[in-house]
């Protein structure tokens, strides 16, 4: 893929300022789905042609994914074509995130299927697909590996069957209605769970705790990933840069490097439990089914 491409009247082009890794390659474009939604996203690659394996990622809720970078760039320098879109429900949409909070979990599903069926658009390639996500966009990765929530539009696809694990950093807890005790009962493929000893927002995790019940509850194989004094946003590396928090890099490098051993572990049929026998800085690892 050139740096800038057209394809099937998809444009990719270069993002201007964009400031990123060396040998990363940024870029945007929009697609208009079905529904008639208009979808912008964005794309990180390493240099260089071919197809490589696709990697889905969320954004949490009223950000959007340039303040992502550093999480998504080191995803990319691992070797894949990370796609990002800009959901609907945030105020940096081009339609203001102006919709009804019901449809919010819909048209986030909405997006992420859609990259996965034009993944050969954007250069990625036909093999699994990685769900990744911070936040609320930490469930909807975790749906995509069969969470099931009481909301619309996001019971399973044929598209999900794509996904064979899901990197949920500091995932919701449960939120009854919508979200009941029981979602994550049903996931079927491998998780990886980040949260944070200081991880708390007083309206929906009072308590750290509720952002490993995904990891409690799983019936499959997950790895556990706790960062001691780690907010939701590491500081502010990622979802809000604009915060003057200290930025929690040792714990955050952590993280990464945990989750990319996930997706190799899976990927080469390798041992998850042998991840957590070289414990992190400022952090601890615990894996389990597996």
């Amino acid at each position: 893929m050139t740096r800038r491409t057209v394809m099937a009247g998809l444009a990719l082009a270069p993002v201007a300022g964009a400031a990123a890794r060396e040998g990363i390659v940024e870029s945007e474009s929009s697609l208009v789905l079905p529904s008639g939604r208009v979808m912008p996203f964005r794309l990180w690659r390493p240099v260089g042609d071919g197809p490589l394996p696709l990697m889905l990622f969320s954004h949490g809720a009223f950000s959007r994914p340039d303040k992502y970078r550093n999480l998504v760039e080191p995803m990319a320098a691992a070797g894949f074509v990370v796609a990002a879109p800009l959901h609907a429900d945030t105020p940096d949409h081009p339609g203001g995130g102006k919709i009804d909070p019901a449809d919010s979990m819909a048209f986030r599903m909405e997006d992420m299927r859609a990259l996965i069926r034009m993944r050969a658009s954007i250069g990625a390639d036909n093999g699994p697909v990685v769900a990744c996500g911070h936040s609320f966009g930490a469930l909807i990765a975790q749906i995509l590996v069969g969470a099931r929530v009481a909301a619309r539009g996001t019971g399973a696809a044929a598209e999900d069957g794509d996904c064979d694990l899901a990197l949920a950093f500091s995932p919701p807890g449960p939120f009854p209605p919508n979200i009941p005790e029981t979602t994550w009962e049903t996931v079927s493929r491998p998780m990886f769970v980040q949260t944070g000893t200081a991880d708390i927002l007083p309206m929906i995790a009072p308590r750290w705790e509720a952002h490993k019940l995904s990891y409690d509850t799983t019936p499959a194989p997950a790895l556990l990933f706790v960062g001691e004094g780690v907010d939701h946003y590491f500081g502010n590396l990622y979802g809000r840069p604009e915060r003057t928090e200290t930025p929690q890099r040792v714990q955050f490098d952590g993280a990464i490097a945990a989750a990319l051993a996930l997706v190799r572990a899976v990927r080469s049929g390798g041992s998850i439990a042998a991840i957590t026998e070289v414990q992190p800085g400022l952090a601890r690892l615990e894996a389990r089914n597996v």
